[in-house]
């Protein structure tokens, strides 16, 4: 989402309740494997902060914080903003007001810029990107999470779109490879999580295996680039 759509923000009725659902079993479950995922990925802290755009409440900058990054989340939603700030404590990151394609940093600053289900809602895939590149120092990296096109998390986000349920009426959805042809680049890396499907039962783990034999797309394909020194 831009700043010219700040004021549509598909995300306002939700942000009060968007942290609800990993306090649920399979919410939860999703949450940690993705979490682990992103953790394997990601590069070791570094002396510079990491930026992640389209932070939301802050649910992944809090995560990351406790794992010693020092996070500034950007975030367009007022109203998301606000709930990101009303669960504040010691692991939140500095907040910063600002989109995707206009992010408020100066060249070569952050180690690196996280897209964590992001890419789905901006208006400009490549602009985003492009400006991730920008603001990332020499040598640093930059990570995209995303909502796989192919998985059948993603056939429910679609069938969700068509009753007119925001935000995913304003989602638009990628494969891996459509993501590195916008970013101009293939990933130097990538993790995958969450290969069960939306209506899985417990044992979760098993589903989840099962839905890796079956050769089911992965909910969440995360991306990483290194930027030239």
């Amino acid at each position: 989402m831009t700043a010219g759509q700040a004021h549509l923000d598909p995300f306002a009725e939700q942000a009060a309740g968007y942290e609800t659902w990993f306090d649920t079993p399979l919410g939860g479950y999703i949450d940690r494997v993705e979490l682990a995922a992103l953790d394997e990925l990601l590069p070791p802290p570094g002396a510079n902060p990491v930026v992640e755009v389209g932070a939301g409440t802050g649910h992944i900058s809090r995560h990351l914080t406790r794992r010693g990054y020092h996070m500034l989340a950007v975030e367009p939603s007022r109203a998301m903003r606000a709930e990101g700030f009303r669960r504040r404590d010691a692991s939140s990151p500095e907040w910063i007001a600002g989109a995707a394609e206009r992010l408020p940093l100066r060249d070569g600053s952050p180690d690196g810029v996280l897209f964590f289900a992001v890419l789905e809602f901006v208006d400009d895939a490549g602009a985003a990107l492009r400006e991730a590149f920008r603001v990332t120092r020499p040598g640093g990296w930059v990570a995209a999470g995303v909502l796989h096109a192919h998985s059948s998390w993603v056939a429910l986000y679609r069938a969700l779109a068509e009753t007119g349920m925001e935000p995913w009426r304003s989602a638009r959805f990628f494969t891996p490879e459509q993501v590195e042809t916008v970013a101009g680049a293939a990933a130097v890396r990538s993790a995958r999580a969450a290969f069960l499907a939306p209506g899985a039962e417990p044992p979760f783990e098993v589903a989840d295996k099962a839905g890796r034999r079956a050769g089911n797309a992965p909910a969440l394909e995360i991306l990483l680039w290194r930027k030239p020194e």
